[in-house]
């Protein structure tokens, strides 16, 4: 009876030293880490790490227990005999990000040079009329082909053609002004009275408001006789602001 009290003792004893409950934290360089998978690769058995980074799982002597979770290089350790693993802290390292290492270069769109496409062109239609001499006829076409020649004119002149150059600002002048009052059946002393809201005492000086403005003469062309009666609209708004701010002062 004796023998078989100790023989138990041994037994437990001994296997209370081999199986054991393993506990921890897993910590980065900064914080504790949640959701980090914690796996008895020996056991299969696993659990994934709570908010504060702790965990709790059945290992033994000589199991293997990995640590991973995809932010983080992966861990894994094995148990040694002897050592008691109570609340370990396990430290993973961050991953480097792989996209900080790529240098994002600006894909730069091929500048078109007038002067060499048009080198370019001349020389491409030189050797196709060399090669193709009868697509080139001046004074026939029987077969209907592209008269290539007429096309590489058109298309020569196109590319030689300078942009139009932009008309340069001329403002409206007081003469104008005066005359465009007096003389337009639509933008006249009516108008600047109950459209515009402009006293008839103060119709001079909206005139020099509208001079400081430096209103574009291309606006007194009849077919921007709209633009122009929105811009009287939107200055007289601002120079009523203006009398009213004065009065208020």
């Amino acid at each position: 009876m004796y023998k078989l009290l100790v023989c138990f003792f041994v037994f437990f004893t001994s296997l209370g030293a081999v199986a054991q409950t393993m506990t921890g934290t897993i910590y980065d360089d900064k914080e504790a880490i949640e959701g980090v998978l914690v796996k008895n690769q020996t056991t299969k058995m696993s659990t994934l790490t709570n908010t504060k980074g702790r965990f709790e799982i059945a290992a033994s002597v000589q199991d293997s227990i990995s640590f991973y979770v995809f932010t983080h290089e992966e861990k894994t350790m094995i148990l040694k005999e002897g050592v008691l693993y109570t609340d370990v802290v396990i430290e993973l390292t961050r991953k480097v990000n792989q996209l900080d290492e790529v240098i994002v270069q600006k894909e730069v769109m091929p500048v078109f040079k007038k002067a060499v496409f048009a080198d370019t062109f001349e020389s491409q239609l030189q050797k196709h009329i060399e090669l193709y001499p009868e697509q080139y006829e001046f004074n026939s076409n029987p077969n209907n082909n592209l008269n290539f020649v007429n096309i590489g004119k058109r298309l020569w002149k196109l590319i030689k053609k300078d942009k139009p150059k932009p008309t340069p600002f001329v403002p409206i002048t007081l003469e104008q002004y005066i005359g465009l009052f007096k003389e337009d059946p639509i933008i006249s002393n009516r108008f600047l009275t109950e459209t515009v809201k402009i006293p008839m005492e103060f119709k001079p000086l909206f005139i020099d408001f509208c001079i400081s403005k430096n209103i574009d003469s291309e606006l007194l062309k009849e077919k921007n006789k709209f633009l122009l009666i929105e811009e009287f609209i939107n200055l007289g708004k601002e120079f009523l602001e203006l009398l009213e701010s004065d009065v208020e002062d």
